[in-house]
């Protein structure tokens, strides 16, 4: 049986993006991945709550997919989180402290693109991970299991067509693992 997978695509326009609008295009021939463009879905951010829990419960594991914008994701992403990761959905609070509940054992990847390149991120700047420290650490919380990310550097610069020709198959192979 594959793994259930649900891709979680946070851009804010989709139309003009080049790297994850080619690495969205290389999952469609795959019947075991749902993409949710959240953007395309919700353009007033009213996001439908009830929809969104309904498709993390099909799931075996949830990809957060967006281009970085200022060491963060798109503000529609945490607005989703805000409301599809509720209490009584996520987790409940109890006499004993947290219990977690629907997220628990999924797994959990962040697919993130960066207009920079990867030494953009060392030295004077925080290192990417340290940028998505809130989606990693809400995904632990829950009771997810965090596994290796996939990042695109050089997303605005410098990234050939051949290079993301090359990147897009490895994007998928890294989704169904």
């Amino acid at each position: 049986m594959s793994k259930k997978v649900l891709v979680v695509l946070a851009h804010d326009d989709m139309k003009i993006s080049r790297v994850n609008k080619r690495l969205v295009q290389e999952l469609e021939s795959c019947d075991n991945i749902e993409v949710r463009d959240i953007k395309a879905l919700y353009p007033d951010y009213k996001i439908d709550i009830e929809a969104e829990q309904e498709a993390i419960k099909k799931a075996d594991k949830v990809v957060f997919q967006f281009p970085m914008f200022w060491f963060n994701a798109p503000s529609i992403l945490k607005e989703w989180m805000d409301k599809v990761y509720s209490l009584g959905f996520a987790f409940d609070v109890t006499q004993d402290g947290y219990q977690r509940r629907e997220l628990d054992g999924r797994e959990f990847m962040l697919a993130v693109s960066m207009g920079g390149h990867e030494a953009a991120y060392d030295g004077d700047y925080k290192s990417v991970d340290e940028c998505l420290t809130p989606y990693i650490y809400t995904a632990k919380f829950c009771g997810m299991k965090v596994v290796e990310p996939f990042y695109t550097y050089r997303a605005m610069q410098n990234l050939s067509d051949e290079k993301l020709e090359a990147l897009a198959p490895q994007f998928k192979e890294a989704i169904l693992k």
